[in-house]
């Protein structure tokens, strides 16, 4: 297995964390709309909490989630094509 040089970590983490970031905003907005917030896709995190704290702790967690999982799934995609 080929050592990672510093560049190609520095990619993997840009590319991954934007498109996962991306992603896991999509998914998040969908699940405030799709649970009945009140404002829909217009809710900030804050109004998300006041009506429904199980929604807000998912949402978030989604947020935070997201960079982290397109940084692996594209540190696994660079191992695979080498």
């Amino acid at each position: 297995m080929k050592k990672m040089s510093a560049r190609e970590w520095l990619i993997d983490l840009l590319i991954g964390g934007i498109l996962g970031g991306i992603a896991g905003a999509i998914v998040a907005v969908n699940v405030v709309i799709f649970s009945g917030i009140e404002d829909g896709y217009e809710a900030s995190i804050p109004d998300v909490f006041r009506q429904n704290l199980f929604v807000g702790i998912v949402t978030v967690g989604i947020l935070v989630a997201g960079p982290i999982v397109g940084v692996g799934v594209r540190r696994r995609m660079r191992a695979r094509s080498n």
